[in-house]
């Protein structure tokens, strides 16, 4: 690495822990103390915050961790460790260090392309570690782990960031497209990776147990869990921030639901009709292409839909029931066999709805790529089911506010 590469990153990096803390985000200690009651239900809560225009601005994820702050730091002084956080990320190969400052390079590779990058982290115990990605073909970004102690041996992770894909290499600049929903569906991906990686070294180290790959085990059974009107209550002060987002797990780690959240101006009958009606899904939800309504009756549509992403496609044929909870989809026959969404609906105040979408899949039996990237990377599961929920949401979203907003002009005139 270059000598003036290298000083310039450490310029970036060494800020002075006060300075540097007014610009952070993440969680206030009011949200902290509402949000960790959820922790018995869900092993991960985010949000996901955008600008006026719907641009990304920064996602936050918290954990909580049975190990305490130091083992955590002693995870990010050593590159070596950076690839049992997720075997994705390979080639850390340490770069140069100075005082609680290090600079890293690290690869990505695959069978017909690769990512490659050169970060800089910087240590501010007992709370903090600051993460720089100065250049690499995925992006630029900042990213920020906020420590919580709580208890003797726990330990409350907060992470905080975004990555610009803009500044990304072509590949992920054409998975993404021009969607602010995707680049935030990405950074999704990633951070739960990260976040999650970090819990299970952390775990592993602290208990003496041999530094290795993790892997996600268990057996998921019964349906999806709706919210609780606690539940409700502890989310909706963040709602006023943006998207929120709860993950669970079963025993083992495997995804067992994740739950994107968001408040909507519209009322809750607009959303019901447009959700209830699979067949309007392509005009509404840029990734869905095809729709064939196989038979309805009053509460229950069966259809088919094709799903098409950037490098692969899904069909299944999928039940749909209205029903008190909301509405529910099963996935009948196809690549998404199996697979649970629910719309869950909350009539809130000024007439608008408290939309909590919930979605599971065997996201390993969908397409031989993602069975491939989520057997190399397990955690990739909830990942991409937070972005895919997220995206399927603010599709839903858009259209439904914009046709509100048409009939209320009308209505006026």
């Amino acid at each position: 690495m270059r000598n003036g590469l290298f000083f310039g990153l450490l310029a970036l990096a060494f800020v002075s822990p006060a300075g540097a803390a007014s610009s952070h985000g993440g969680f206030s200690k009011a949200e902290v103390l509402s949000v960790e009651p959820l922790f018995k239900s869900y092993d991960l809560i985010g949000l996901a915050e955008v600008d006026s225009r719907g641009k990304p601005t920064s996602m936050i994820l918290a954990v909580e961790i049975n190990a305490p702050r130091e083992v955590i730091y002693e995870i990010f002084k050593d590159p070596k460790n950076y690839y049992y956080l997720s075997t994705l990320f390979k080639e850390n190969r340490l770069l140069e260090s100075h005082d609680n400052t290090l600079a890293y390079s690290w690869a990505s590779r695959h069978k017909f392309f690769s990512f490659t990058g050169e970060n800089v982290v910087s240590l501010f115990p007992p709370r903090r570690i600051d993460i720089k990605i100065a250049k690499s073909t995925i992006g630029n970004g900042n990213f920020h782990f906020n420590l919580y102690k709580r208890g003797k041996n726990k330990t409350l992770l907060v992470f905080h960031g975004h990555l610009n894909v803009t500044s990304s290499d072509w590949l992920i600049r054409f998975l993404v497209g021009n969607s602010p929903s995707m680049e935030q569906a990405f950074n999704l991906a990633i951070g739960v990776v990260v976040v999650k990686g970090t819990k299970s070294l952390a775990e592993r180290m602290f208990r003496g147990k041999k530094t290795t790959k993790h892997r996600t085990r268990g057996k998921r059974e019964g349906g999806l869990v709706s919210l609780s009107g606690n539940d409700v209550k502890r989310i909706k002060p963040l709602l006023r921030r943006g998207t929120v987002i709860l993950s669970s797990s079963v025993r083992g780690g495997k995804l067992k639901q994740v739950v994107t959240i968001e408040e909507l101006d519209v009322p809750r009958i607009a959303l019901l009709k447009a959700i209830a009606s699979p067949d309007l899904y392509p005009k509404m939800v840029g990734s869905i292409s095809k729709v064939v309504v196989h038979n309805k009756k009053a509460a229950q549509t069966e259809f088919s839909w094709n799903l098409g992403f950037s490098v692969f496609g899904l069909k299944s044929r999928n039940r749909l029931t209205i029903s008190p909870k909301g509405v529910d989809i099963v996935g009948l026959d196809g690549d998404l066999k199996g697979a649970q969404w629910r719309w869950q609906l909350v009539p809130s105040a000024n007439n608008k709805t408290i939309v909590a979408y919930h979605g599971w899949a065997d996201v390993k039996g969908t397409a031989e790529v993602m069975a491939k990237t989520v057997k190399r990377e397990p955690y990739l599961e909830h990942g991409i089911m937070a972005g895919s929920n997220m995206v399927m949401l603010r599709a839903i979203r858009r259209s439904v506010e914009k046709a509100t907003t048409r009939k209320t002009k009308l209505a006026q005139k």
